[in-house]
């Protein structure tokens, strides 16, 4: 969705409200798709004299794999985001201006870029997931092993009475 903002560059404090949903099904993060339904999109432009404020409220599941025990988990987010938006810099740009010189917004694009860039740096399906048995993969959150567990390096044996 292409919006066109020029209006808001012209006019000093028009504001307007824009709502969608936006399909990012096919986006692919980590190996798959894990975008599993409509990501609703709530924002707000409010133009200045030379710059437009732009604040959006962003509401998304995502369906990954945990990283620890593999198993797929539903989780939602909400997330917030604000920029101002700039026909041209007058000196340094930081992360929240946004150059629009042909003052024309791609909120696909921008939204995705915030969502990815503020993504957790690991996926668990619970904070107390206890992964998969590296000797023989079993789910160590549905009970324990008859595996043995993990062999630990004879070298290393000395490290544990320290804990």
């Amino acid at each position: 969705m292409v919006i066109d903002i020029k209006k808001y560059f012209q006019s000093d404090g028009l504001e307007d409200k824009v709502s969608c949903q936006l399909d990012f099904s096919g986006v692919e993060l980590g190996g798959v798709k894990p975008f599993c339904a409509p990501v609703k999109v709530e924002a707000a432009l409010k133009g200045f004299a030379s710059a437009v404020d732009f604040q959006a409220r962003v509401e998304f599941s995502l369906l990954m794999p945990c990283d620890r025990c593999a198993e797929e988990f539903t989780r939602e987010y909400e997330k917030t985001f604000r920029h101002m938006l700039v026909r041209e810099t007058q000196g340094e740009e930081d992360e929240d201006t946004i150059l629009t010189p042909e003052e024309k917004l791609d909120l696909d694009r921008l939204v995705l870029e915030d969502v990815l860039l503020n993504m957790p740096g690991q996926f668990l399906c619970k904070e107390d997931c206890k992964g998969l048995c590296p000797t023989c993969g079993t789910n160590w959150n549905h009970g324990m092993c008859g595996c043995g567990g993990p062999v630990i390096d004879p070298r290393l044996e000395v490290l544990k009475e320290l804990l």
